[in-house]
């Protein structure tokens, strides 16, 4: 998953469930009408939150979801 050139609301949008990531680490992005103009740059940078592992957190939970929701199937 490349998250560098996504927005919040983009990985929102594509990963719903994600939503909980920025819960967790008491970031205001959930419904936050800047998140479509906020990177997870601009996450880090404004709640103070290691951008490495924000984006780490993303995809691991992305790839367990989706591997999940295949299996399912």
């Amino acid at each position: 998953m490349d998250t560098d050139q996504l927005t919040v609301e983009d990985i929102l949008k594509k990963w719903p469930q994600t939503y909980t990531i920025f819960r967790d680490r008491n970031t205001g992005c959930i419904g936050c009408l800047l998140q479509r103009f906020c990177t997870l740059q601009d996450v880090a940078e404004t709640y103070h939150v290691s951008l490495q592992t924000l984006r780490r957190d993303l995809e691991t939970y992305v790839q367990e979801n989706v591997q999940t929701q295949r299996s399912n199937l």
